[in-house]
């Protein structure tokens, strides 16, 4: 299977990709979540996506993973901004996710691709909105996996599984005088985001978690991340204007985003087709991957006719 790899620039960003499949194949973007690397979307997900006769792209967002790693300018009250943010007020931040769909767009431009599907899980899938409603000229179709609107209120519903994230401690246990957590520590707390029936393999999240440390490890660019969440506003009224075949879909165990922000996202966008998947939580387990690729391929099927 062919699988490339290299950088984009985008203005002073330099994302880091792979690209898998053949060139000629009809392109999917896979857009990560907060905090996640391009490793978190599984290589066999991947694989699976390029036997369906797709070219799947991965890649890594600014300030996460091999891309560029920005710093602060000034100093951000994360927990002001929560407050801000769920009222619906404006929120200060180095960049927003519209800023991540432009880091999209130029990926795309680097490796001269006019259209693409795309898929986004958690804050990718809140990034695949914008491009689907601003940017459709350049998206094929869109799936929206474990996502949100962003409506005031809704978003964050755990704060404490959230700033554990955002810390970078996972749980207050990072053995003193290390740099980093355990990877058995964080993968304890990523098992906590899996639902009651298809849950993730401790072992195998071990191994990521492993991997993932070892390749890069930025809290302070995971809490810019959630800055740009935050300070971007209510996702519904550009939603009306997504004119892309869409699925929206979403575990009803999802202990970190609620499975009713899915259907809501499904409510205001055209056409969409909504899918709540009983006892899937907020990850990408074993059991999840045929439903996944079965899904996401038939979009893209369905879109080509």
């Amino acid at each position: 299977m062919e699988r490339r790899e290299g950088r984009v620039r985008h203005g002073d960003i330099e994302l880091y990709y792979e690209d898998w499949g053949r060139p000629q194949d009809p392109a999917l973007l896979l857009i990560m979540g907060l905090s996640g690397q391009l490793i978190h979307w599984p290589e066999v997900l991947v694989r699976e996506l390029v036997n369906q006769g797709l070219r799947v792209i991965r890649f890594d967002h600014r300030d996460i993973g091999l891309s560029t790693v920005l710093r602060s300018e000034g100093r951000y009250q994360v927990s002001r901004a929560m407050l801000r943010s769920s009222f619906g007020l404006s929120v200060q931040a180095p960049y927003t996710l519209d800023d991540l769909a432009a880091d999209c767009i130029a990926l795309l431009d680097g490796l001269h691709i006019e259209r693409a599907h795309i898929a986004g899980i958690s804050m990718g899938g809140m990034v695949a909105q914008i491009l689907a409603a601003d940017h459709g000229e350049r998206v094929l179709s869109a799936s929206i996996l474990m996502s949100s609107p962003l409506m005031p209120g809704l978003f964050p519903p755990n704060p404490r599984m959230l700033w554990t994230m955002l810390s970078g401690g996972f749980g207050g246990r990072k053995p003193a005088g290390l740099a980093k957590p355990r990877p058995e520590d964080v993968a304890d707390f990523l098992q906590k985001l899996s639902g009651r029936q298809h849950r993730s393999d401790h072992a195998q999240l071990v191994e990521v978690a492993r991997l993932s440390l070892s390749r890069s490890y930025r809290p302070a660019g995971v809490m810019r991340q959630m800055l740009a969440v935050m300070a971007t506003r209510d996702l519904r009224p550009r939603l009306r204007k997504v004119r892309v075949p869409t699925l929206v879909m979403h575990g009803r165990d999802d202990p970190l985003l609620p499975w009713w922000g899915g259907w809501i996202i499904a409510r205001n966008i055209p056409g969409a087709h909504w899918q709540l998947v009983p006892g899937w939580g907020h990850d990408l387990p074993a059991s999840m991957h045929h439903e996944l690729v079965q899904r996401i391929s038939a979009l893209t099927r369905a879109a080509a006719s």
